[in-house]
């Protein structure tokens, strides 16, 4: 079959424009089916993960004005970092990439207040005496970026501080956020698409039986997948825009939906046109045949031919002697004198 030659590129542009190619997806294995959604959630996450990153690079320079404004002393001496503050300072905004920011050099721990306010928000990051700390709600264990790992130079003023914003470590700083953000987001959209290509494939599943189409729960939980790349896609175009220019769509959640429910009832009719098409040359086939056999003289077999042969000559046979027999009755009495 051709679907077995198809790539995974060629299978997004297949599934998306070409509604007739669904009744191989239908038939493929279902391991393959898994792998092309692992692999569309890998590629959606991948980009999410980098413009996210990015966003969290212009969070650390809002965070350096934020310092270089609202502190008046600050330091990094021996891998801690000191603060100027009686109390903890919390920024939060809902917003911003990282929503809840709190700078606590008075302690070294997470203590179950931060906790609870990470829990409100997707990700957050703690600013502690001797590291950073990145939470989220799906990753149980704290990534930790000591200080000392970014610099081993010490700061003595928030001057020198704001030039680390600006140090080749920081880059480290990203890679574990992207890390971080990575983990949570493709655990988040893989359990989404495959819980919604469940439904689809119950939906379809029952489509198919109210249009009198036999088909198992397999191929309609394999139309489900394919039919989330078009919705995947639009999601992934979408979260970009909202990301960079807060632009939002109040009903794009439905929009999504409704887009794979619409995939899913198009291929399951389709499929079922081109079985009844088939079903109806077979048909015609059939009756072509049927008419051949009528037109065409039935011969008898050879058995039977010589059968009729020796029949025909028995038959001429007994008609001369018939005949000569006639002849010998009729002669006159005078013949035999």
């Amino acid at each position: 079959m051709e679907e077995k030659n198809m790539n995974f590129f060629k299978k997004i542009w297949t599934s998306i424009k070409d509604f007739e190619k669904y009744e191989e997806f239908a038939a493929e294995k279902l391991s393959k089916a898994i792998k092309y959604i692992l692999l569309i959630t890998l590629i959606f996450t991948t980009i999410i993960s980098i413009s996210y990153t990015y966003k969290f690079h212009t969070v650390l320079q809002d965070i350096k004005d934020y310092i270089n404004t609202n502190f008046e002393e600050i330091s990094l001496k021996e891998g801690n970092l000191k603060v100027s503050q009686n109390e903890p300072i919390i920024i939060e905004n809902e917003d911003n990439v990282v929503p809840i920011i709190i700078v606590d050099t008075l302690s070294n721990e997470v203590n179950e207040q931060y906790l609870d306010k990470a829990k409100l928000y997707n990700t957050g990051i703690v600013f502690l005496s001797d590291r950073a700390v990145v939470l989220s709600n799906l990753v149980k264990e704290e990534q930790s970026i000591k200080y000392s790992d970014i610099t081993n130079s010490e700061i003595a003023n928030k001057e020198e501080l704001i030039r680390l914003f600006s140090n080749s470590n920081i880059y480290y700083v990203y890679l574990v956020f992207f890390m971080t953000i990575f983990i949570y987001l493709y655990i988040i959209y893989l359990t989404t698409n495959l819980i919604d290509a469940f439904v689809l494939g119950v939906l379809g599943y029952l489509f198919a039986r109210v249009v009198r189409l036999r088909l198992k729960f397999k191929a309609t939980f394999n139309i489900g997948i394919y039919a989330l790349t078009l919705p995947v896609i639009l999601s992934l175009i979408y979260t970009l825009i909202n990301t960079f220019t807060g632009f939002t769509i109040e009903y794009f959640q439905w929009m999504y939906t409704t887009i794979s429910y619409i995939y899913v009832a198009v291929a399951i009719l389709m499929i079922k046109t081109e079985i009844t098409n088939q079903k109806i040359q077979l048909m015609r086939l059939e009756q072509i045949q049927q008419e051949i056999k009528k037109q065409e003289p039935e011969e008898e077999p050879e058995d039977k031919k010589e059968d009729k042969k020796d029949k025909e000559k028995d038959k001429e046979k007994n008609e001369k002697n018939k005949k000569d027999k006639q002849n010998d009755e009729e002669a006159p009495e005078g013949s035999n004198a």
